[in-house]
């Protein structure tokens, strides 16, 4: 198959799979994309579809060496004189050029990696535009942008692509079909009657005149309307204020775990996470009642102990699905020195590449709601706050006696939509009653719901450095407490 069609979290993931001609299309893989987003458009248990090349490269366009594309009423390429009801964005690494624009410019946004290349490259060889090209990119970027791009068929990076709106978005190389997935995901969360009116609308009234165009967004909006008033009710009963984030609301269809390479179901309350080619050890709860939100748990410096098994038991208690990944080696720690050393080992890519793929696993479990927080303690703090940062598909973050970022890791939540809950220890200068103010200050103009508290009345007693498992259990019970409602309230 030179396509493929893969769903996960009410998102379709169609795949160009023909790397070793650079995601080139002929003729076979042109029916089979005509035929996969008939397939999408018809498709129930999803509402975005994301485009996507493997193996580095999004497209090169047309196979010229095959040569054998046909004019069909929806295009040479198969679909881009078609049109769908539902979002697509496309996910763009590497090049990007000839028909691969043409394709992804049939999107209605693009991700690109950094590395990604964009361009009419089909000028070189005399074929022409005749996949949407010469009506859609003008209309994305300008008339003379365009038409420069068109007649010169030169090469326009990454960088550029953001800057004139060709891209909306620019991400790690590798990670553009990660980004446009979580992307996907806020889309598919939102009430889709009015996600796909109000797209109708902006492109049916996209060349009208303005009294014209007006007159298209009041009709698609009318269409719509009973769908608003029951979302007014909904903010008048309390939800969604302060910019809080609405409950989701069940829909039809399931999840299909067809895509993921990194996750399988839930078995007998056991989880497998293998990424890049090893299994990460992974301890999971499940709730007394089946579904519900899920929570990652971070460790401290001592890896997967009995104090964070626990901590996964009482949340599974108090309704949630808790999964705690180890980042460090599972064996037993000898000294605070030897668990120091197996933190400072860890590189910020493999960090990353297991909590995106927990984050996935997670997000895709049947039966729960695909609501995502996250937990941290000590040196796991910092970084479940560098993680809602990064990943905006974590909609709450709780940090016990943070520490601070790992190494090589900065906190930068000017993308993120979450709320958090910080709980300082006393021992520590850094977990000063001012350091906790001046990180809820932070977060608050952000936008974000911050609340970070100290254990004043706890005292140095409350954690020692001397004796980890000793702590005040009267003020680690309220803070415990705080947690619970908190998670109850945000997921």
């Amino acid at each position: 198959m030179t396509v493929r069609y893969d769903t996960m979290d009410r998102v379709a993931v169609i795949s160009i799979d023909r790397p070793e001609r650079r995601n080139a299309i002929d003729r076979a893989t042109a029916e089979a994309l005509h035929d996969v987003w008939r397939r999408f458009d018809g498709d129930d248990t999803v509402d975005v579809g994301v485009l996507y090349g493997t193996g580095g490269t999004f497209s090169a366009g047309a196979d010229l060496k095959a040569f054998d594309l046909v004019d069909r009423p929806e295009g040479f390429l198969g679909f881009t004189r078609m049109q769908v009801s539902k979002p697509t964005i496309a996910a763009v690494e590497g090049h990007c050029v000839a028909g691969g624009l043409e394709m992804a410019l049939w999107c209605d946004l693009r991700v690109a990696a950094e590395s990604a290349v964009f361009g009419c490259f089909e000028r070189r060889f005399g074929v022409p535009l005749v996949d949407g090209g010469t009506q859609r990119l003008p209309r994305i970027v300008g008339f003379g942008l365009a038409m420069e791009m068109i007649l010169t068929g030169r090469a326009v990076d990454a960088e550029e692509a953001f800057h004139i709106g060709l891209a909306n978005l620019i991400v790690k190389d590798g990670d553009a079909l990660e980004a446009a997935m979580r992307m996907a995901r806020v889309m598919a969360g939102f009430p889709q009657e009015t996600v796909r009116s109000d797209r109708r609308a902006v492109l049916d009234g996209a060349d009208l005149p303005l009294d014209e165009g007006l007159a298209v967004e009041r009709r698609f909006g009318l269409r719509v309307m009973g769908i608003a008033e029951a979302g007014a009710a909904r903010f008048a009963n309390g939800e969604g204020r302060g910019g809080a984030r609405l409950p989701s609301r069940p829909r039809a269809g399931g999840h299909t775990m067809s895509w993921s390479k990194l996750a399988t179901p839930v078995v007998a309350g056991r989880l497998e996470l293998r990424v890049d080619g090893r299994t990460v050890p992974v301890h999971t709860s499940l709730p007394r009642a089946k579904g519900g939100s899920v929570v990652l748990v971070l460790h401290d410096r001592w890896g997967l102990d009995d104090h964070v098994r626990d901590v996964t038991t009482r949340l599974a208690d108090a309704g949630f699905v808790a999964v705690a990944v180890s980042l460090v080696d599972p064996s037993p720690v000898g000294s605070a020195e030897e668990a120091d050393y197996r933190v400072e080992r860890l590189e910020r890519r493999e960090v990353r590449a297991t909590l995106s793929a927990a984050v996935d696993m997670m997000t895709g479990l049947p039966d729960t709601s695909g609501r995502v927080g996250v937990i941290g303690f000590g040196v796991g703090g910092g970084l479940a706050m560098w993680m809602a940062g990064e990943e905006p598909s974590i909609r709450a973050c709780v940090a016990f006696t943070p520490t601070g970022p790992w190494p090589g890791m900065t906190l930068d939540f000017s993308a993120a939509h979450t709320a958090f809950l910080g709980h300082y220890g006393a021992f520590d200068d850094r977990a000063s009653p001012h350091t906790a103010y001046q990180l809820e200050m932070r977060l608050r103009e952000l936008g974000l719901d911050a609340t970070f508290e100290t254990y004043r009345r706890a005292g140095p007693e409350f954690y020692r450095k001397d004796s980890p498992d000793t702590f005040d259990q009267e003020a680690a019970d309220l803070a415990w407490d705080r947690t619970i409602a908190f998670l109850d309230r945000v997921l």
